[in-house]
């Protein structure tokens, strides 16, 4: 399955309006409009193996089926990159200049949404 950085933003976008401190959120009753659920699970669980989340994971016994993920919060490294592209002109810039190439990793979507926003606050300042 292909990850989706939309649904990766929209889902921590959401995860952070939605949980609250010492609670969590149950991956299966996520609903984010445009997303199916497959999209949602997974995201969730890249973010967890990325480390951007803490949660629960829980397979079925043998090691097969969908995993149960239970939210408890973003990590300082998930605030990072959301904070990166939380703005919605950084996000489409950020889409804009990646598009150009068929693959990209999560650090190289950060790097390019840090960059976008150092030029901005460089050009702000008369820095440039």
């Amino acid at each position: 399955m292909k990850l989706n950085y939309d649904c990766i933003r929209d889902l921590l976008l959401f995860i952070e309006g939605k949980l609250q401190y010492g609670f969590y959120i149950d991956v299966d009753s996520i609903q984010i409009n445009n997303y199916s659920q497959q999209e949602i699970l997974y995201s969730a669980d890249k973010l967890y193996e990325a480390g951007y989340i803490s949660a629960d994971k829980r397979i079925a016994i043998g090691g097969k089926g969908i995993p149960q993920i239970n939210i408890k919060s973003i990590t300082w490294e998930g605030h990072q990159f959301l904070d990166n592209v939380r703005d919605n002109k950084v996000w489409e810039n950020t889409k804009s200049i990646l598009s150009n190439f068929s693959s990209v990793s999560i650090g190289i979507v950060n790097n390019v949404a840090t960059q976008i926003i150092s030029s901005v606050i460089e050009t702000q300042l008369g820095l440039k």
